[in-house]
């Protein structure tokens, strides 16, 4: 990222709101920056002036003694410095600009960063590498191992290597959801799944050039390789464009009373109860707003009060927290009518579970479907602790020895277009098992949502004990 001030450069580009049209009009000339920065006497920003301000004043026919202050941009988008070089080109390509003032707390210009000069080389810095590191692996390993190093990496993506560091291949959260769905063995190798020859930037490629194959291609994960095709580090889109929020609200399902955990919630709701230091309903709230959700509903009835004196308007937690109060219980999906209908897509979690699923990955999935409902569902193995015998009426076909069967479960957390509250009773008991037959029956798209993540639904006294476990380990919980 060019720094004019590292060039030697910030005095030529900084001007007077006093001085003349025709005066700003040499010195951009001679800058070359295509912008000037218009500052009080001591240094204060006041505005920027592009080439394009000047272009706008001579069709307007504006005299050229003007004062340049007039014809600039007042509210100009800055910077500060302890902004890092990905947060700054977010700024400008969500503003789209190309010169950014960069100033202290007190608005004093300390630099101006021009887009165009975003960078010449990828440099890898050592949070870039430390990531490679735990997302390097091999492809003869097994889709189960992967899981379990996708989890702990938390990068969203592996980067299959061979044992010299040449790249064999990249595997994705979705990669791992599409052979989940299509029943592919977990012992299989996860070379079977992946891509093998997947996009990747070399060392000469820019931060704006990655940016842009990404955004071409529609990924968030660029495998980073020198001249022998060995990978020497992994870039998320999320580096070069920092999310800065979501498009996407949550509802958190927290009036049930607990009855499995009594008597631990004879006086404290279940979503209250400590994991680790801190209430389970916090944690969630954490991982919510660690995706970029903001905008946070609790629906509420089983001790209630503790629940609102705990988190208030959810300042202290980072989002903003309204309450939906049921007088009477009304199922894990009844209370939705309750709530001002949202303008888009929005999460509904019940809060007795523990996960590390991105949201943001499930509002994409979501979208790519083109659901009503994305139903997050987790893999469940049972294993009969018996030879299962076969039989057609007395006569014995067959014995299978201690069968085990897989089946797709209910998760508790789904992703819904605002539409489907329309098949929502009004005040009624009403669960979200039957808003699911309510909306297959009605031809709706309703789709799953693997989740290959953490996931722990507290729900029982041995549940509830994993947690207090968990918390000191796993990532996803910290």
């Amino acid at each position: 990222m060019t720094r004019v001030s590292a060039e030697g450069l910030l005095e030529s580009v900084i001007v007077s709101p006093a001085d003349s049209i025709a005066a700003a009009m040499a010195r951009l000339d001679q800058a070359g920056t295509g912008a000037l920065v218009v500052c009080s006497s001591d240094r204060k920003l006041v505005g920027v002036l592009t080439d394009g301000d000047i272009r706008r004043a001579f069709l307007r026919s504006q005299p050229l003694d003007d004062p340049c202050g007039t014809i600039c941009s007042l509210r100009a988008i800055s910077a500060l410095d302890s902004d890092s070089a990905a947060e700054m080109l977010d700024l400008m390509n969500h503003h789209d600009i190309n010169h950014l003032p960069v100033v202290d707390a007190n608005g004093v210009l300390l630099d101006l960063i021009l887009r165009r000069d975003l960078g010449t080389r990828l440099e890898l810095d050592p949070t870039s590498e430390l990531r490679l590191k735990s997302a390097a692996f091999s492809p003869n390993a097994s889709i189960a191992e992967a899981i379990a190093a996708l989890d702990k990496a938390g990068t969203g993506a592996l980067v299959l290597c061979a044992d010299d560091g040449t790249l064999r291949g990249l595997l994705t959260d979705g990669d791992f959801r599409r052979a989940i769905l299509n029943g592919t063995a977990m012992t299989a190798t996860c070379h079977a799944i992946a891509s093998l020859h997947p996009l990747v930037a070399t060392q000469s490629t820019t931060p704006v050039q990655a940016l842009q194959m990404m955004n071409d291609h529609d990924i968030n994960h660029l495998p980073v390789v020198d001249g022998s095709h060995r990978c020497i580090g992994l870039l998320l889109r999320k580096d070069l464009a920092p999310e800065v929020g979501l498009n996407l609200s949550a509802v958190i399902m927290a009036g049930g009373y607990g009855k499995r955990l009594l008597p631990l919630t004879e006086r404290v709701p279940k979503p209250m109860l400590p994991v680790g230091d801190r209430p389970l309903l916090e944690l969630t709230i954490q991982q919510l707003r660690r995706s970029g959700i903001r905008e946070v509903n609790l629906t509420t009835h089983y001790l209630s009060d503790s629940i609102k004196d705990h988190f208030g308007d959810g300042e202290r937690f980072g989002v903003r927290l309204s309450y939906l109060q049921e007088n009477h219980p009304l199922g894990t999906a009844g209370g939705l009518r309750q709530m001002q209908r949202p303008d888009g897509p929005f999460v509904v979690i019940n809060g007795d579970i523990l996960t590390g699923l991105p949201f943001h990955e499930m509002l994409a999935y979501h979208r790519q479907h083109r659901a009503v409902m994305t139903v997050g569902v987790r893999k469940y193995e049972m294993q009969v602790p018996f030879g299962v015998v076969e039989c057609e009426d007395l006569r014995i076909t067959g014995v299978q020895e201690k069968p085990s069967f897989s089946f797709f479960i209910n998760a508790g957390t789904y992703l819904l277009d605002p539409a489907a509250c329309d098949f929502i009773p009004d005040g009624q008991p009403f669960d979200m098992t039957d808003l699911i037959h309510k909306l297959v029956e009605a031809g709706k798209r309703v789709v799953s949502f693997p989740i290959v993540e953490y996931w722990l639904d507290v729900g029982r006294h041995e549940d509830y004990q994993k947690a207090q476990q968990d918390v000191l380990k796993v990532k996803a919980l910290a």
